[in-house]
């Protein structure tokens, strides 16, 4: 019985020393999530009554390097994101389709900021954490 514990407890020492190594040497990405907040608190729509979305944005990124660019522009991300979201229209964010258009929409638009501001594209994948919709 000693013996069983010993040897699990010897492979979980080996295991975690063996990924911590990987690690340090950078052999393994590190996936990390730029979160915006507070949350883009938007009023959108050109016609008719003001209409409001509230939406929070992580950006993934894979690595230490990109987590720090990313987050050296958040302020300049967040504009962009704030006036890409305000000139939607209703059909664009009531539909799960039209939402998922403009999470692509909105991702081209962050890595395309951080191309020309960094010369990297550097984020992975956009995702809206929530997404409510007033019309």
């Amino acid at each position: 019985m000693f013996r069983l514990v010993g040897f699990l407890l010897f492979i979980g020492i080996l295991a975690g020393s063996q990924a911590h190594a990987e690690d340090e040497q950078g052999a393994v990405p590190t996936t990390q999530y730029i979160y915006f907040e507070p949350a883009l608190v938007i009023n959108f729509g050109s016609s008719g009554r003001i209409r409001y979305l509230r939406t929070e944005i992580a950006l993934k990124v894979s690595s230490k390097e990109a987590a720090g660019k990313v987050s050296q522009h958040k302020p300049y991300l967040r504009n962009t994101l704030v006036f890409l979201l305000s000139g939607q229209e209703s059909d664009a964010v009531n539909t799960s389709q039209g939402r998922e258009i403009l999470r692509k929409q909105a991702l081209e638009a962050v890595r395309v900021t951080l191309q020309t501001l960094e010369g990297m594209p550097y984020v992975d994948d956009l995702f809206f954490n929530t997404f409510v919709v007033q019309n």
